[in-house]
């Protein structure tokens, strides 16, 4: 059985007529997680289409999911990967109490429709929160929820049905540091589960222990790739951001410490 969730080779992609991705061959395994990293319009938006099935790489490019080569049903492959973002927490408009959020993940379903829910289904959910240590949320209504609260109550409603792979865009967005901290300390408990991540960031020091590799993305190219403790280093950040930046690493979290623009020239 191959050890491969996802493998990308020579994809290209294009979007109303502009060329965003070029000649992009990346492949994770079922022993990684991966942060993705890059300025804006490096390509992280669509690289992120590709893995979520939403888009397909041009002929001559192929997308390849858990070791199964050929062209799969959106719905399958949806079965295994789950999606969490600052966006889709502003999209998500029913009302609904805690527990309620987190069985919606089982339906792939934005609020509640159909069959009532039973009690394995709320058992599944209230087990989840209690694993990300929010079970104390589980009554209250979506809406009556903090910004950061609301943000974990969708953490749990994407492991509801225990994917193979969870994508995380930019899932820190619009959070203060003291709740940013809180939401990583929570991600962090994924490292006691058989879920693999993918997080994309403008931010190195959201990268977390649990990630083992570095993907940085420039102008919709793969820049450099690889295992973390080498790709977190200020000289490659510095080509690959087009910034001089300074890295420390401190209590397995790596932080920006300087960072002056490049080629920057000022008027005489």
């Amino acid at each position: 059985m191959t050890n491969s969730l996802i493998k990308i080779r020579n994809a290209d992609v294009c979007i109303n007529g502009v060329h965003v991705l070029h000649s992009l061959s990346w492949e994770m395994t079922a022993d990684q997680n991966w942060a993705v990293v890059g300025n804006n319009g490096a390509g992280k938006t669509t690289f992120m289409k590709l893995l979520f099935g939403e888009l397909i790489p041009m002929y001559g490019g192929e997308t390849t999911w858990f070791g199964v080569p050929g062209l799969r049903p959106l719905s399958e492959i949806r079965q295994h990967i789950a999606f969490v973002s600052a966006e889709f927490q502003e999209n998500y408009s029913p009302n609904l109490q805690g527990w309620q959020v987190v069985v919606s993940g089982l339906f792939h379903s934005i609020g509640l429709y159909g069959p009532p829910v039973t009690a394995e289904q709320k058992k599944t959910a209230l087990q989840w929160m209690d694993f990300l240590d929010i079970a104390n949320l589980a009554e209250k209504r979506f809406h009556n929820l903090s910004y950061g609260e609301a943000r974990r109550i969708l953490l749990a409603r994407a492991l509801a049905r225990r994917p193979r792979l969870l994508i995380l865009d930019e899932p820190c967005a619009g959070l203060d540091i003291p709740t940013r901290e809180l939401f990583l300390k929570t991600l962090s408990k994924l490292s006691e589960s058989d879920t693999r991540i993918v997080y994309v960031t403008h931010h190195i020091d959201e990268i977390m222990p649990l990630i083992t590799h570095t993907l940085y993305l420039k102008n919709g190219r793969v820049f450099l790739q690889g295992e973390k403790e080498s790709m977190l280093k200020g000289e490659i950040l510095s080509k690959a951001l087009g910034c001089e930046i300074s890295v420390q690493k401190n209590s397995d979290r790596y932080w920006i410490t300087d960072s002056r623009l490049q080629n920057i020239r000022t008027p005489k």
